[in-house]
Order: structure tokens, then sequence, then C-alpha cells
């Protein structure tokens, strides 16, 4: 049996609903991390990067969620499903099993943990750390509720992902003249990838309150790339293999019915062709020639393209402002 998934019941369902909520995240969880100070700025937790990527990454989830829903209802005319395997399919979109849901939290949780020991070093130090004082304590809350948030999130998102895969792989009526009703696929595909894009472009905020350090960074940051290209690829790939493959032999099936009606000089056989059959065929070619065999446009490039330069910005940024600051002082 699957349940919708808890982060998006903590989501508001009104209107601007996402955006309200992400504030109340956002208002709520700062002033919690922030309760730690330090006198020395490499100790200090990176509250407003705890507080930021999980306000933004719960709407944002809600958001994608709900678009997958709209992109499979748009599909629902090319499904060859009966209407009870549509419902599983598309609660699989929202729910997950309860066994699910808990490998999710215990795997944020081992992730988190490995994470914060690696920043001390040991053990050791990581207790101490945490008993040292209310900022140890919130450093460590904060590690391991982004870390059970993100690896929810992504694994909720991975799981829409080879839900269209294998929709596109086996189920949906495709045909290489049918490409622009397949559109749906392309959206989740590139909405999925941007959402992960956009929390990449939150990690420099670690660095903001005690100075950069990749050890920080790069673990999270390392983590989401694999996921991020799984979610970019495998809504689209069994569909653009289904839809290369079907062109691919209807272009041996043209090619051998134009060879058939010329002569062993390469000339119309007017014994037994007629010249408009062979006409149809070689239009019937130029056109499948062009027909695209991925569901994009270039307007889902474009936005991919816009946002994929969005995190470096963002690093290098965060790299000048530090610079500047050190010089300054």
């Amino acid at each position: 049996m699957l349940y919708r998934h808890w982060l998006l019941n903590l989501v508001l369902q009104r209107r601007h609903g996402k955006l309200l909520s992400g504030i109340a995240f956002l208002l709520l969880l700062y002033p919690l991390f922030d309760l730690g100070d330090s006198s020395t700025p490499e100790d200090r937790t990176p509250a407003l990067f705890f507080s930021l990527v999980i306000a933004y990454i719960i709407p944002v989830f809600s958001y994608i969620t709900e678009k997958a829903e709209e992109a499979l209802r748009e599909l629902r005319p090319l499904l060859k499903l009966d209407e009870s395997a549509f419902d599983h399919t598309y609660a699989r979109l929202s729910g997950a099993q309860p066994w699910l849901i808990a490998l999710q939290l215990a795997g944020g949780t081992v992730f988190g943990l490995i994470h914060w020991l690696s920043l001390e070093g040991s053990f050791a130090g990581a207790l101490a750390r945490l008993t040292d004082g209310i900022n140890g304590l919130m450093s460590s809350v904060g590690t391991l509720l982004t870390w059970i948030v993100m690896t929810s999130v992504i694994s909720m998102l991975v799981q829409q992902a080879v839900v269209f895969a294998r929709l596109g792989g086996h189920v949906v009526h495709a045909t290489p003249f049918n490409v622009r009703s397949l559109a749906p696929f392309a959206r989740v595909s590139i909405s999925a990838s941007l959402s992960t894009i956009g929390a990449l472009a939150l990690f420099p905020l670690i660095g903001l309150e005690g100075g950069i350090d990749l050890m920080e960074i790069l673990p999270g940051a390392i983590a989401m790339v694999a996921p991020l290209v799984a979610m970019f690829l495998l809504p689209v790939w069994p569909l653009h293999r289904r839809l290369a493959a079907m062109k691919e032999r209807n272009l041996i099936d043209i090619d051998r019915l134009i060879n058939a009606a010329l002569d062993a000089r390469g000339y119309i056989d007017s014994a037994t062709q007629h010249p408009q059959q062979l006409n149809f065929l070689l239009t019937y070619r130029r056109e499948l020639e062009g027909c695209a065999t991925w569901p994009f446009n270039l307007g889902n490039f474009g936005r991919l393209a816009l946002y994929m330069i969005i995190p470096p910005l963002t690093w290098v940024a965060a790299a000048l402002i530090e610079n500047l600051i050190d010089s300054a002082l």
C-alpha cells in the first residue's frame, strides 16, 4: 500500500501555499539553527544554508510532484493502461511504501552521520563537539536534517523518473510522428533536474558564516550529481530508444520499397511502378528523416542551459565575496 510522502504533507494545500510554506520553514528553522554562536567564525553553524535549503527543497518537491501528476494526466489518452493500473502509477508519483520511507530516513541519517564524522575527524571529536555547547548540537542537527530531507526528496524524484521511464519504454503509444504529444516526458525531465540544480546553487551559503570549507560542500554536492543525471535521462531515454528504433526500421523498409521501384540502372521501373507511388515514398522518407527522436524542444534546452550556469556562478560569487572580506579585514 502506498502512502502520500510525509514531506508533501508539510506543504500548505492552498493558493500560494508552497511560497507560504517555504517562508514558514525559513522563519522557523533559521532562529533555531542560529541559536549557537561562537567567537571563532569557522565553528559557527551554517544556519542560513540549513534553513534555506530545507525551506527551498520541500515546497519545490511539492511543485514538481504536481507537475509530474499533471504530465501523467496529459499522457492518459496515449497510455495502454486500464484504470486500476493508471491509478497505481499515478499514486507512485506522490506515494511510497512504508519500508521505502523508512529506508530514506535511515539512509539520510547514515549519510549525515558519515558527513558529520568526516568534518570532525573522528568519533571522539564529533562527540566532543556535540557536547561542547549549543553550537555543536545545532550543527549536528542541521547536518542530519538536511541529509534526511535531501535524501528523501531525491529518492522520490528518482522514483518519479523511473515511473516515466517505464511508461516511455513500454506503455505509451509513440511513433516518430507524434513526438509533440510526448512533450510531458521532457517537462518531467527538465523540472526535476532544475530543482536539484537550484539546491546546488545554495551550497556556497555554507561558507558565508564560517568561511568556505570544501569538506562541508563537496560531499553533498557530489552526492547530488548522479541523481541529477538520472532525473534528467530516465524519463526520456527509454522513449528516445523506442523512437530511434522505430525510425530506423521505417527508414530501412522505405529504402527497400524505393529500391524495388527502380530498375538495375536506378531508374523508375515503369513496367511495374507508377511515378506517383515513388514520389509518395520519397516524400515519406524525407518527412521521416526530419522526425525527432527526443521529446525536447529548443525551449526546454534553453531553460536547462540557463539554470546550469547558476550553480557555478554562485560558487564563483561566494569565493569572490570571501576574498573581498578577507582583503577588507
